[in-house]
């Protein structure tokens, strides 16, 4: 009830106006009424096409009792009123929702249709095109086939000309090469005449050749013979005279060394001695030397007193220099 009332505001107040007018009225005539005829009955007479309305008085609490029963009364009636058109307003509303329910129904089942038409159109539209473009690939294959006809044709033809062309070729070039052959042999036989006769003037010429070629190589071999006897007799007069150097290097160098009063007989030492082709000492190096003090520095005195040595036979045979061993006597 309270939920219609909340709903309806306007319609609350005109009852609750309404009620009020109807309690002033009732004030107004109980207001009117003499206290000593409340009890009575007051008959009113009217115009006979008026209705007549009989009028009792009552008491305070029986008007107010009647009054909260009208009220009671009325609000019963507004409510059923309200609920009535609550109830009306529900079927109403329902009968909205069911008639939107069904438009959105038609709606949609238009927007199926619709879509359905469309995916109609359009699987006519691609089976269309797919027939186009099927009939489009059948005659493009045809095409094809035929073009591949006419160049198998063509590739015969052209194949049966060139094999004609080929055969004419190998007989002109066979004719050609019997032709050659034949010039060949007469030409091959000529210079197998000439080349034999040619041989036998070479042979001739090359045996004149080799006698005076086995001529010149005895002379040379004789010739070499004699130069390697006398290289071999200068290089050993030449290794003789290094020997003898050798020697005088030795005796000179041993000549000029100090030997000093203390030595062992294991005492050793090797100097590398380069000189140039005059004797002359360039460099020396004392390999080694194994031995005491004194000894290793008499050696080093030794050489440093030196200057020259006698000139050598040869200057490229001591090139890489003379080794000089000092030891004891």
């Amino acid at each position: 009830m309270f939920e219609l009332l909340r709903r309806h505001p306007v319609t609350l107040i005109l009852v609750l106006v309404l009620h009020g007018v109807l309690f002033v009225a009732l004030l107004i005539n109980v207001s009117l009424v003499p206290s000593s005829s409340t009890q009575a009955a007051v008959e009113i007479a009217v115009r006979d096409d008026v209705e007549v309305i009989d009028a009792v008085a009552v008491d305070a609490e029986t008007f107010d009792r009647i009054e909260h029963e009208r009220e009671v009364v009325e609000q019963e009636r507004i409510a059923e009123a309200l609920r009535q058109e609550e109830e009306q307003r529900r079927a109403e509303e329902r009968a909205r929702q069911e008639e939107e329910r069904r438009r959105l129904a038609e709606q949609q089942r238009r927007e199926a249709e619709e879509r359905a038409r469309q995916e109609a159109i359009e699987a006519a539209e691609r089976a269309r095109r797919e027939a186009e473009a099927e009939a489009a690939r059948i005659a493009e294959e045809r095409a094809r086939a035929e073009a591949e006809r006419e160049a198998a044709e063509q590739a015969r033809r052209e194949a049966e000309r060139l094999e004609r062309e080929r055969r004419e070729r190998e007989e002109a070039e066979r004719q050609a090469r019997e032709e050659a052959e034949r010039r060949a042999r007469e030409e091959r036989e000529r210079r197998e005449r000439e080349e034999a006769e040619r041989r036998a003037e070479q042979e001739r010429e090359l045996e004149a050749q080799r006698m005076r070629e086995q001529m010149e190589a005895e002379r040379q071999r004789m010739a070499e013979a004699a130069a390697r006897r006398e290289a071999a007799r200068q290089q050993a007069e030449l290794e003789s005279a290094i020997d003898q150097w050798r020697s005088q290097v030795q005796s000179v160098v041993q000549r000029r060394w100090r030997q000093p009063a203390e030595m062992d007989s294991s005492d050793r030492a090797i100097v590398l001695v380069r000189v140039n082709e005059t004797g002359r000492i360039i460099h020396y190096d004392i390999e080694s030397c194994a031995g005491g003090s004194r000894f290793c520095e008499s050696v080093q005195q030794t050489m440093e007193r030196l200057s020259s040595l006698p000139q050598p036979p040869d200057a490229d045979a001591v090139r890489g220099g003379i080794r000089i061993r000092f030891e004891p006597d």
